[in-house]
This record gives C-alpha cells, structure tokens and sequence, in this order.
C-alpha cells in the first residue's frame, strides 16, 4: 500500500511542477536579399513605439529596447549603445499620424547615429488582462529594419501570446510576470530576424 501511496504522491507533485506550453507565436516576416548583400553590422535600436490604444505597454518599453540591445548579438549583430542612438536621433519623432514604421521618418532617421540599419519595433497590442487567469500576455507587433539610405532590409509582423516563465515556473507577482512576458516576446523577435552573413 505504501508504494502505491508513494507513486500516486510523487505524480501528484509532478503533475503540479509541469506548466502549460508556450502558447503558439504567429510571425510573418520578409528578408531582403540586400541584408545578406550589405550586412550591417551596427544597428542603432530605437525606443519601442507603444501603439496600443490605451498605451497599455508603456511601462515596459525601455525593458523591451534593452532586451532587443542585449539580444541582437545573438544574431551577430553589434547594437549601439541607447544613449549613443538617442543623442543622435532622440529629437526626431514620427509627425502626426506618422508611427516609426513610416517610411517617410524611417527615411528621415536613416543614418542618423552613423549606424548600418536601424531596428524599429511598434506593440499594436499588449493584453495583460489574463496575468492572473492563466499567466498569458496577448500581443500584436510590428517590425522593421532598415538599411542607413533608408532601404528596408527585414520587416514583418509577430502576434500571439507569451506565458510568464515560459516553460518553468511564472515568478510571482503581477509585473513580475509581465517582465517574464516582455522578455519572451522579445527573444521570440530577435529569433526571427535573419542572422548576419559572417
């Protein structure tokens, strides 16, 4: 009897360890064949652009921009320093009803920070109202790089949603899990971006 106590508790415990699977990520995005062509290496990220209509991600942009600098080697790319990017075109926003993905303002930051390309991300979307619920962060986005002439090597679009901790556990508290999210989506971008041509 005591065996059989033993496997129905140990079951019972990692049953309660295991977590639900990443929920699916939907991404449509095209390559240039002038990226393999020209290989920028230095890219000059600018600040996430919050486009969702009650500006729901805004406290998580400058946490989205770092994650973007600090994942983009991973794709063999060398991002600028922020502080470097924004002194050059931190002045510089989309005009009225223009968004960063705007050819025209594009084309008017283009070279600006003395950058290869430059890496422009625009949240449509960014639901936490299910945190609590099932830990999930819905999202819709945008992105975008381009060349310093203004020619656009990779853009495309990312939607779906993101469970804090991923696999493993979800850390506790609220923006805790919306960090864990941040990071996920994140991660998930740089992944689809094309890797550098050595």
């Amino acid at each position: 009897m005591a065996p059989r106590n033993l496997v129905f508790a140990l079951t019972a415990v990692l049953a309660a360890c295991q977590s639900a699977p990443v929920p699916e990520v939907r991404a449509s995005f095209v390559t240039s064949p002038m990226l393999a062509i020209r290989k920028p290496a230095d890219i000059a990220v600018l600040r996430v652009e919050d486009g969702t209509p009650a500006r729901s991600a805004e406290r998580h942009l400058d946490l989205m921009r770092e994650l973007l600098i600090r994942k983009l080697p991973d794709r063999r790319y060398s991002p600028l320093a922020a502080t470097a990017v924004d002194a050059y075109v931190g002045g510089i926003s989309p005009a009225a009803g223009e968004t960063v993905q705007a050819p025209a303002f594009l084309k008017r930051i283009a070279g600006k920070a003395t950058e290869d390309a430059v890496l422009v991300v625009r949240l449509e979307e960014w639901d936490e109202g299910r945190l609590m619920v099932d830990r999930t962060c819905h999202f819709r986005l945008q992105a975008a790089m381009v060349a310093n002439d203004g020619e656009v090597l990779w853009n495309g679009s990312m939607t779906g949603a993101a469970k804090a901790g991923g696999l493993g556990a979800a850390p506790l508290g609220r923006d805790a899990m919306a960090r864990s999210c941040a990071e996920i989506v994140m991660t998930e971008l740089v992944s689809q971006l094309t890797p550098r041509s050595p």
